[in-house]
């Protein structure tokens, strides 16, 4: 299964991540959990190029221990499809523009995968994620930092796991844990951080603790799979995050070569 969650202004990339995803692996199932923003125009568009998508309400995902909006409802749709489906989660402001035998690998063999940030992103203990993170922690740091340094506070299990990756693409293994998973780890979280949990960023740090702990999972390898700035000429997978894809022509310029892909024979 492919998911994603899409906003009304993300629709036209949407498709070209979709399709430039399919082209060189084809999902079983395409899912959307729509923002609020989607209207009935959207929906339509989105039924035009994808036939057999399924469109779903983001206010169908919620808990009362988990923070609403951001990509919570996302993650928590991962949560639930996850008994009965590989999922891979693919955000809208990615391009994919050559073979991804990684991904397929760890489809077929069941095992996850996350976007790193470094050439080797480790999986690392709790503790050691503590002694990773508190160096950064400071009046004003960001909630990922702050809630890494934490997570081994908290209760978690002794043998738990966190990866610093980024939740923009990641497969996650069929479980029949993971909801409670999610459930479990917010509750702790929130109860530990109180307001602060419900700040933007804190889903991501929620995908990487879920994910380390999933099956077999391993980074992809950097910068194939990563943001334009370090992409060299064997990058197959472009995520352009934040801003990424507004202060320059490299969007552009790498969504007409997706285009041109979807177009062809596919590989």
């Amino acid at each position: 299964m492919l998911l994603s969650m899409v906003h009304q202004r993300d629709v036209q990339s949407y498709l070209v991540a979709v399709k430039s995803f399919a082209h060189f692996l084809n999902p079983e199932r395409v899912v959307v959990v729509c923002d609020p923003s989607i209207n009935s125009t959207d929906r339509a568009t989105l039924k035009q190029h994808v036939p057999h998508i399924e469109l779903r309400d983001a206010d169908e995902f919620t808990h009362q221990d988990m923070p609403r909006g951001g990509t919570w409802e996302r993650l928590f749709a991962i949560a639930n499809f996850s008994p009965d489906n590989y999922v891979v989660q693919l955000d809208a402001d990615t391009l994919t523009v050559r073979p991804i035998p990684e991904v397929l690998e760890a489809v077929k063999a069941g095992v996850g995968f996350v976007l790193g940030e470094l050439p080797d992103t480790p999986i690392r203990s709790l503790a050691e994620t503590r002694q990773n993170a508190l160096p950064k922690v400071r009046p004003g740091a960001h909630i990922q930092s702050i809630s890494e340094a934490e997570m081994a506070n908290v209760g978690l299990p002794a043998d738990a796991r966190y990866v610093r990756g980024c939740s923009g693409f990641t497969g996650f293994p069929r479980s029949a844990a993971m909801r409670e998973q999610m459930i479990d780890f917010s509750r702790r979280m929130g109860g530990r951080l109180g307001e602060d949990w419900k700040r933007w960023g804190t889903e991501q740090v929620t995908s990487n603790y879920l994910i380390a702990n999933a099956t077999g999972t391993k980074a992809l390898p950097f910068p194939k799979y990563g943001t334009p700035d370090c992409a060299n000429g064997d990058t197959a997978f472009f995520h352009f995050i934040g801003s990424m894809r507004f202060i320059n022509s490299k969007y552009e310029a790498t969504s007409r070569q997706a285009i041109k892909l979807i177009g062809s024979v596919p590989a």
